[in-house]
């Protein structure tokens, strides 16, 4: 079969030629940013690939679909493959056109848009927060009336927690239209609005092969937030233990959701299940991709499968990596984010005793700026034990150490430890 791939990962780490296997033909139309500036290793990772199209500014050109259509019309593709939540739809769009099976553009909207996913789980009786459309501020002032303050105000189709806001009175309102202008126009935006709730953010992982759940397995936040990394504030996850009684319940209402939404025969996942302060269960949203932000390598520490190449495998019909039922060691992760200032020192190794991986994305002397992402990261850390409470312990201590060898200088004269 002739694939076409839609691109804007790292290619030092998605090899999808070898993933797909010779007996396939892959053409990969792909970000620029995702190539290495080094020449020996950008022609590593472009080796394999029949024909290779470069792009700047991928995400927000239109110039991607015209010239994915010009190569269809002299080759004629087989599939589309894209993995990043930002390619979803638009690879089904191509499917359609290009009239080759996939997920289709009805399915790829409910997992990327988050009001129509909201109606669907609502209507099959999934947990869900309040929420309403927001296209003005009429509509958020209704909403807030009905629900009270605080209120969560998303993009319908964002991704990475972008432009999540937590309004909690009047002052973030107007905040909010300074930073929304579409809200004052007559189409006005695409926002939703969503009832707070207070929470322990858990996060379900995994996949299904043929209409079957090949992997699925729950992690915790524990006290940390997705938007604790906009604030500079270090985030961590850890995967449950076997026997935790969260567990089976998180994996039940995912599934729930999952039997509610189009969910392709084949595809990865990403839930996000709130325990809420009473005890209870609330679904948030879920997404048919695998989870970002060194969640992926969580798994793959614990499980042995990276679940994008689990997908491609056996989406090219190649013998997929064993999955076995449990982790065969808990896992779990941190991201240190950056804070605004220059940094002056920053760790080079981590002694801290389970860490299996230290990453830093940063050298002294940058200037940094609060991420607008919860993936944005200086440093990061992958720890493995026998336990939730083993993992955890080395995460915190990890911490400790980041911050306190760490140094960002704040200001002409002012510097601060992380």
């Amino acid at each position: 079969m002739r694939y076409l791939i839609l691109n804007r990962t790292p290619l030092s780490l998605f090899r999808f030629a070898d993933w797909l296997g010779a007996e396939h033909e892959a053409v990969l139309l792909t970000d620029a940013a995702a190539l290495s500036a080094d020449p020996a290793e950008r022609a590593a990772q472009l080796a394999g690939y029949a024909r290779v199209e470069v792009v700047d500014d991928f995400h927000f050109n239109p110039l991607v679909e015209s010239r994915a259509l010009a190569l269809h019309r002299e080759q004629s593709f087989d599939r589309v493959l894209a993995v990043s939540e930002f390619e979803l739809l638009r690879a089904a769009r191509l499917r359609e056109l290009f009239g080759v099976p996939g997920q289709d553009v009805a399915s790829a909207t409910a997992f990327r848009d988050k009001l129509a996913m909201k109606d669907i789980l609502s209507a099959a009786g999934v947990p869900v927060a309040d929420y309403a459309p927001v296209a003005n501020l009429a509509d958020l002032l209704r909403f807030v009336d009905r629900v009270g303050y605080p209120v969560v105000v998303k993009p319908r189709r964002g991704g990475g927690s972008m432009d999540v806001r937590v309004v909690r009175g009047p002052q973030d309102v107007e905040s909010l239209l300074r930073a929304h202008r579409e809200l004052g126009a007559d189409d006005g935006g695409q926002l939703l609005a969503e009832r707070f709730v207070e929470h322990e953010l858990l996060h379900v992982d995994g996949m299904v092969v043929a209409g079957e759940t090949r992997l699925m397995w729950a992690s915790t936040q524990g006290e940390t937030s997705c938007l604790d990394i906009k604030e500079g504030r270090p985030l961590h996850s850890c995967l449950l233990d076997p026997e935790d009684p969260l567990l089976e319940p998180a994996r039940d209402l995912t599934r729930r959701a999952l039997a509610a939404l189009p969910t392709p025969e084949t595809s990865m996942f990403h839930a996000e299940v709130f325990l809420a302060t009473d005890g209870s269960l609330v679904f948030n949203e879920v997404a048919s991709r695998a989870g970002g932000g060194m969640i992926e390598d969580m798994v793959a520490l614990a499980f042995g499968p990276f679940l994008p190449e689990l997908y491609v495998r056996t989406l090219a019909g190649n013998e997929p990596p064993v999955v076995p039922s449990a982790p065969d060691r808990i896992a779990g992760l941190s991201l240190f984010p950056p804070r605004p200032g220059t940094l002056e020192a920053i760790p080079d190794e981590c002694p801290v005793p389970g860490i299996v991986a230290y990453r830093r994305y940063a050298d002294p002397g940058a200037e940094l700026e609060l991420s607008q992402m919860s993936v944005g990261k200086i440093g990061s850390v992958l720890a493995a034990g026998g336990s939730r409470a083993e993992v955890e312990k080395a995460l915190t201590e990890a911490i400790t150490w980041f911050e306190t060898a760490t140094v960002i200088r704040s200001g002409a004269t002012q510097t601060v430890r992380l």
